[in-house]
């Protein structure tokens, strides 16, 4: 048997730091909770989150609540490599929390299973138990159905979150005609090709339900936020997205419409740049603009 050279075993060991370390960058979180795979649990559900690597436990932390898609679970989606990456190298906690049914009771959905925007809520005021919460950067993302949570929640407590950014999914009929207390800061994305939830809806289970359509959701948004009209939007081009971005809203209002030539998808690094927008209109607000 050969023996292998200090140098050789050097080596080996160095190597053999790197990867751990590597690996431990690679998750770039803490669970949050000591449950069972990391669960955080409620009365009326349950949540997991992971809080950034590096975090000292004290300054108020940036959070995004991301609603799941359709038949999603919560733990496979926050052991998404691609989210965990991009939430730990910006510095924000990710917390997936899970509908039940693997689907979301808001609105209009074919599923009424329990109150989500009480449970959306119920979470809130758990998270502020545990963590201390950057409030104007507290912020929400959902994908396909979970993209209908968000739009209901935006509608129904607009000041739960302080930034939207439903992807492939808006309203279900009947669409609302207004909001009580207005919809505020919202990105909304969806793909032209998307078949799933077209930007037209659709009906489901046989016409008993229906999807809305997308720009019925975004002249809402227009209208709440006292924006001007369409023919003033500002153009611009972010990645694969070609968006347009309301001007002259009221103070606290925002409005992107970001479309994309694909299907029903979501794309993790659409997350960065909201994160980005959700800062400077963080920023904005602490100067008065």
């Amino acid at each position: 048997m050969c023996q292998s050279s200090p140098r050789m075993r050097g080596l080996r060991a160095f190597l053999l730091l790197l990867a751990l370390f590597l690996a431990a960058g690679s998750a770039g979180a803490s669970p949050l909770c000591d449950g069972e795979g990391g669960r955080c649990s409620l009365s009326n559900g349950f949540y997991f989150a992971e809080t950034p690597l590096g975090w000292n436990g004290r300054d108020p932390l940036p959070v995004l609540v991301h609603f799941h898609g359709f038949r999603e679970i919560a733990a496979d989606v926050i052991a998404r490599e691609d989210l965990r990456e991009i939430a730990g190298r910006l510095g924000f906690a990710l917390v997936v929390p899970q509908g039940e049914g693997q689907t979301w009771s808001h609105p209009g959905s074919p599923s009424q299973l329990r109150d989500d925007v009480a449970f959306a809520e119920s979470l809130l005021a758990d998270l502020r138990q545990r963590l201390p919460l950057d409030e104007n950067r507290l912020w929400a993302s959902g994908f396909s159905q979970g993209a209908s949570m968000v739009w209901a929640i935006a509608c129904a407590r607009p000041g739960l979150f302080r930034f939207h950014l439903p992807v492939s999914g808006a309203f279900w009929r009947p669409e609302p005609e207004s909001c009580p207390a207005g919809l505020r800061a919202i990105r909304h994305i969806h793909g032209l090709g998307d078949v799933t939830f077209p930007l037209e809806g659709r009906p489901v289970r046989g016409g008993k339900f229906h999807q809305g359509r997308i720009r019925h959701a975004i002249d809402l948004a227009r209208k709440l936020g006292a924006c001007r009209p369409a023919e003033e939007d500002v153009s611009t081009t972010l990645g694969a997205l070609s968006c347009r971005r309301a001007t002259g809203c009221e103070r606290g209002a925002y409005l992107d419409f970001c479309l994309h030539a694909g299907g029903h998808d979501f794309d993790p690094s659409w997350l960065e740049d909201a994160f980005g927008l959700l800062t400077e209109i963080s920023r904005a607000s602490a100067h008065g603009r």
